[in-house]
């Protein structure tokens, strides 16, 4: 209690000093709007009598990569509404005859793109907001964004419209936002809100307002003002039901069984709650068109967080999904609806509110029930998760989880069990500090004691300097039963069980920039030299592993990048472990000891602006008691606008002494996308992996027919690699339809 008082100080006093740089952006940068009775057409021309009369925003900053000067690119935003849509108008332009874009499909591509985006915050209140971009051949990209811009969501699909129009001298774009997708206070005429221009051909970025180079683009700290004419229209009908069907050919080798024909159906529906709350409720929901899993080769002894990309899952996900660390993560939607094989289990239907209470408050509410399959119980899984703003970017937020068997299954206790936390954050108003404080437990029959963790630390970042540090505790029986955690559960491969291990550790990085003395007349923006240190310790203070690292990065004007790095290791392993599946039909698993050894490693990444795009990265040293080597090769050919040609090769060679067995382990993943029109695309991956001992083969027809309504034709084919045998095949036809 005695650290109360000085830790609050501290707080105002930072809220004092760094207060300023919002105020003086929102003082310095507005943009009016007016209400139009005009009927629009959007087709990115910019002819409506009532662009000529919307006050202008010009005169962009350069954020990336110096900041603060003006940028030689012209650009102008305008902005309108009527009853239905805010409107957005940007003029891009540009002498550049060849755009740059990556990639015609929907959020994929875009920051390695020439686009335009806004950014809006309608509470203006630096905790949530809406991202909208459009690239020069007219593919859209939206988002999320929270008051931590490394938790925005750019998976976040919604119903809106935009277009493009080329000129001699640039492009001209045209947005058409619905109120209907926009959660925002009725009566508030004052939004946040800036606009983002990305000039990759000149490789370059720029903002409306005025942004430090430290800080992500998209943070709502630094927006502008919009001033309102008179409040903005509530969206009414704001509700939208979206139904599928699909008719699925599968078989499953490795199970005996012969092929199937199965039919499905199901629906979402989204209802708008007032003007700031949003219901979703889905029934028998499938995930059919999503893309497989990316594989990945492990040389931890710990499992992989592998990313959510279920649509259902996605929207105002940091509600529930950004609390804790990347190693522990007490939500993590995947948890529903898939088990520990990433088979799916039946998701029999659910539903989720989300949205802002108040201009201070933003609530979760979660509920899903699944079915029983592949030796599973049937199980709910409820979440409440609540963020409520203190002052300036300081916040609190706190979640209860709990998993619960429904079926009369005794059996699968060990499955249930439920979690709750609390967490303390304050961002300085100017982005350059950082402190968090957390406490969280998990709960389940047969764990008493020890069930808690937390951590604690802070983070400051400028334009040459930056420094982090984080303190975390983990006891023995803390359990994430809706979450992620990576070391508790330590694998003995010799017996075949898993010792659980509760932990410490100090992680602490820093970095030191530098920039050519003369920017103009140099290749370089940047060079890093950066050092990061992960000490692990056992409960009773002893050391378990220790990594330190030591990288140096030159960033070039052009987008090519080299960076080098040595890695020093020592592991006090407290298990037998091992690499592959094969080890113990030929040859034991490694002991159990100390090993001290270390690694050295150089990438280097070509042009990403060029047509072919090489991204390379070789590593060679000790691993453990032997010896590795390590080399990723991979190429991209990007055929604008039509096509996208890429492999990724893979190959560790793990040279152990004897009696221990060598693994040499390849993954290689041929993909190649192909772009009839923004609206017609087919994507074929393949992945070649021998730790998984899996060869795959994912193949993608996607037609978006009207708006956010789709029709999907995939094919999916898994082989073991070792025996070379079918494991599992299908083919499903999958419509919906947004009403």
């Amino acid at each position: 209690m005695r650290f109360f008082y000085p830790v609050l100080l501290l707080l105002f006093i930072s809220r004092l000093v760094h207060a300023q740089s919002r105020i003086e952006n929102q003082a310095q940068f507005q943009i009016h709007i007016q209400r139009t009775k005009e009927k629009f057409t959007v087709d990115g021309k910019l002819d409506e009598a009532a662009w000529q009369k919307a006050e202008m925003a010009t005169d962009f900053l350069i954020k990336w990569p110096t900041n603060g000067v003006k940028s030689k690119t012209r650009t102008e935003i305008k902005l309108c509404y009527d009853d239905r849509f805010l409107y957005i108008g940007a003029v891009c332009v540009d002498s550049t005859p060849d755009y740059i874009v990556q990639n015609l499909k929907r959020d994929v591509g875009y920051w390695d793109s020439d686009g335009i985006a806004v950014l809006l915050d309608p509470a203006n209140r630096a905790t949530n907001g809406y991202f909208f971009g459009l690239t020069p051949a007219g593919a859209q990209t939206e988002g999320l964004v929270s008051n931590d811009p490394q938790n925005d969501n750019f998976t976040w699909d919604n119903r809106w419209f935009g277009e493009v129009t080329h000129q001699a001298n640039g492009w001209t774009a045209e947005f058409a936002i619905p109120f209907q997708i926009i959660r925002f206070d009725a009566g508030k005429q004052e939004w946040g809100i800036n606009f983002i221009r990305n000039d990759a051909s000149n490789g370059q970025w720029s903002t409306w307002t005025r942004m430090p180079l430290q800080v992500e683009g998209t943070d709502l700290g630094f927006l502008g003002k919009l001033i309102w004419d008179a409040p903005p229209p509530k969206a009414k009908g704001n509700y939208n039901i979206s139904p599928y069907g699909t008719v699925g050919l599968s078989r499953d080798f490795e199970a005996g069984e012969a092929y199937q024909v199965k039919p499905n159906a199901g629906l979402d529906a989204k209802i708008g709650i007032g003007s700031s709350m949003n219901l979703d409720v889905t029934v028998n929901p499938d995930f059919s068109q999503i893309e497989i899993d990316e594989q990945v080769v492990n040389l931890t002894r710990f499992d992989v967080q592998l990313p959510e990309k279920r649509t259902f899952f996605l929207e105002n996900a940091d509600i529930f999904s950004n609390f804790g660390i990347p190693p522990i993560r007490p939500f993590f939607s995947r948890k529903i609806g898939l088990d520990e094989d990433g088979r799916q289990i039946p998701i029999l239907g659910g539903l989720r509110l989300t949205g802002n209470l108040n201009a201070q408050t933003r609530i979760g509410v979660m509920d899903m029930q699944t079915a029983a399959k592949n030796g599973n119980p049937a199980q709910n899984f409820s979440a409440l998760a609540l963020h409520r703003r203190l002052f300036g970017r300081t916040s609190m937020s706190a979640y209860v989880l709990n998993r619960q068997n429904t079926g009369k299954d005794e059996g699968h206790k060990n499955t249930e069990g439920s979690n709750a936390g609390a967490e303390f954050l304050h961002i300085s108003n100017d982005g350059k500090w950082t402190y968090w404080a957390t406490t969280h437990g998990g709960f389940k029959p047969g764990f008493a004691g020890k069930n808690l963790w937390g951590n604690t630390g802070g983070q400051y970042v400028s334009d040459r300097f930056n420094i982090l540090l984080d303190v975390l505790h983990v006891g023995v029986n803390y359990n994430a039963n809706m979450g992620f955690e990576s070391r508790i559960q330590n694998y003995d491969a010799l017996y075949d069980t898993t010792i659980r291990i509760g932990y410490n550790f100090i992680f602490s990085e820093s970095a030191l920039r530098f920039f050519p003395a003369n920017p103009n007349h140099s290749r370089l923006n940047l060079m890093e030299l950066g050092f990061s240190n992960f000490t692990v310790l056992n409960p009773n203070g002893s050391l378990n592993e220790q990594f330190d690292n030591l990288n140096y990065t030159w960033n070039f004007k052009n987008t090519t990048e080299i960076k080098t790095w040595v890695e020093t290791t020592t592991a006090r392993v407290p298990v037998h472990f091992k690499f592959d599946e094969e080890t113990n039909e030929k040859c034991p698993p490694l002991p159990n000891r100390t090993y001290h050894f270390a690694v050295a490693g150089l990438s280097f990444n070509t042009d990403n602006r060029k047509r072919l795009l090489l991204e390379t990265e070789a590593t060679a040293g000790g691993f453990y008691n032997g010896r590795q080597i390590g080399a990723t090769i991979g190429f991209r050919y990007r055929a604008q606008p039509w096509g996208n040609f890429g492999l990724k090769f893979q190959y560790n060679l793990l040279d152990f002494p004897a009696p221990y067995c060598d693994v040499v382990l390849f993954n290689i993943t041929p993909r190649i996308e192909l772009f009839f029109s923004r609206k017609l695309n087919w994507t074929t991956f393949i992945q070649y992996n021998t730790q998984a001992d899996n060869f795959n083969l994912n193949s993608r027809l996607q037609w978006r027919f009207r708006p956010m309504s789709d029709l999907f034709l995939v094919y999916t084919d898994n082989y073991a690699v070792q025996v070379w045998g079918p494991k599992n095949r299908a083919f499903v036809v999958k419509l919906n339809y947004w009403l």
